[in-house]
């Protein structure tokens, strides 16, 4: 909608985080975050499949980290702006709190 958020993403360079259809790479939200964007609570985050039709758009994410694996419910938001570039992203929602400089995690090397 109209909703604007702004957000501070810590760059790891380990998250190769990429959507399966798209191939486009997917920046990752904490549960603060999520919250505001979606109204979703870090326990239906955590349940991804079972919540996946509680909004519109919402998609799911393959992830694998070192010793687990899983989903992410994600949304595409159509206008973002992420340093200097403009336009639509994919954005996960993680059940989790990151730390307290920043609320998301972008991938890739620079």
């Amino acid at each position: 909608g109209n909703q604007t958020l702004h957000l501070t993403a810590l760059r790891d360079t380990g998250n190769n985080l990429r959507d399966p259809v798209t191939g486009k790479r997917v920046l990752v939200i904490g549960a603060d975050a999520a919250l505001k964007l979606t109204g979703l609570t870090p326990q239906e985050l955590r349940d991804p499949i079972k919540n996946l039709g509680s909004i519109p758009g919402l998609r799911l994410i393959p992830y694998q980290t070192v010793g687990s694996s899983g989903f992410l419910l994600a949304i595409v938001v159509p206008k973002a702006k992420i340093g200097g570039k403009q336009g639509s992203v994919i954005v996960a929602l993680s059940p989790n709190v990151f730390g307290s400089n920043y609320q998301a995690l972008t991938g890739g090397m620079v």
